[in-house]
């Protein structure tokens, strides 16, 4: 997730705003550090960074509200070692206002899953984490027929869930070890209604379509196209929050808030203003192919002829854009956010 994921990524922004005022609370009822020492946070899953920039400045000024002096605060961005960390620090620093460069502010990075330890025991104050706990640490097998975990059924649904469900609970037990007491923890993650449904089963069928319109084409075998799957799973309200119902981790963690936020259209919001059908499947498919295609690029056979990947996705994203632009309704999205700010005791 590069430079295109930071410029396409306004969905997930707005996604990002139903965390801020628990943010601003848990800024508020976080223990501070004493004697002059530093601030420590952790932004768990940055992408490009584009999204961390306004939560990471109201870290450092709410931090630096209470105590009424320039704490210093450090910062340390998190993601997976393929994220393009290189376009993460330049849009941290060359982003007009931007926080990393407010006095005594102190900007790091980690290449490392989120399910994995990340800090040693009691080093953070806060950690925030926008839309990226739905991302799985690996897909236990692709969906039959479809693309996206919410089609799944039988076997593969079960394993999918129970995937979903340790990675929660790793991610949870490694957050309890690094929290210092009196740490806070603000999770949006990517959510699904007890139904099962996302908001975007419309979209991730339109995707699907075109998939299997380049099989037919030629441009994809059908053993490439049968690994496809982004991998993802969005839990319900009940998977967040069971493991901490639960020991060990009912002990250590403590839910203050939580939440199901359905998020409206801002795309289809304004195309409904415009009324530009082009722009409005220009700026659906560029969100598509930003957060989800490079998952399933990696799908391809390896060796291949030069610049086949390029060709796949210019084709599979012309094919998109005219499927939304045949019929923009169809494909109408009210992504599920479940907020959740967690307290370590």
């Amino acid at each position: 997730m590069g430079r295109g994921y930071a410029r396409h990524s306004r969905v997930q922004r707005r996604a990002g705003d139903y965390g801020m005022p628990l943010l601003h609370r848990a800024l508020d009822a976080v223990v501070l550090p004493e004697g002059g020492a530093p601030f420590r946070a952790a932004d768990l899953g940055v992408a490009a960074g584009s999204n961390s920039l306004e939560p990471m400045r109201a870290v450092v000024e709410g931090v630096r509200g209470r105590t009424g002096e320039e704490t210093p605060v450090t910062v340390v961005h998190t993601d997976i070692p393929d994220n393009d960390f290189n376009t993460m620090f330049a849009t941290l620093l060359d982003a007009p206002g931007s926080y990393a460069h407010l006095p005594h502010v102190f900007v790091h990075a980690e290449a490392r899953s989120f399910y994995e330890p990340l800090f040693p025991p009691a080093e953070l104050h806060l950690a925030w984490s926008a839309i990226a706990v739905h991302w799985l640490s690996r897909v236990p097998a692709p969906v039959p027929g479809h693309i996206f975990s919410s089609r799944a059924t039988g076997d593969v649904r079960r394993a999918l869930k129970e995937r979903s469900r340790a990675d929660w609970e790793a991610f949870l037990a490694h957050r309890a070890r690094e929290l210092r007491p009196g740490g806070q923890l603000v999770v949006l993650g990517g959510a699904c209604a007890d139904d099962g449904t996302t908001g975007a089963d419309g979209l991730m069928d339109a995707a699907e379509a075109v998939l299997t319109d380049l099989v037919r084409q030629g441009l994809l075998t059908s053993d490439e196209y049968a690994r496809m799957t982004i991998p993802t799973w969005n839990r319900t309200t009940e998977e967040f929050l069971a493991p901490l119902r639960t020991e060990p981790l009912a002990g250590v963690l403590r839910v203050e808030e939580h939440d199901l936020v359905v998020l409206p259209d801002v795309l289809l919001d304004r195309f409904r203003e415009t009324g530009d059908v082009q722009d409005y499947a220009g700026q659906v498919t560029a969100f598509f192919q930003a957060a989800f295609l490079p998952s399933l690029l990696a799908a391809l056979d390896p060796g291949g002829p030069e610049g086949r990947a390029e060709v796949v996705a210019e084709t599979f994203a012309t094919g998109l854009r005219a499927r939304v632009a045949a019929d923009p309704e169809a494909v109408e999205t009210h992504w599920h956010v479940v907020p959740l700010r967690i307290a370590r005791g």
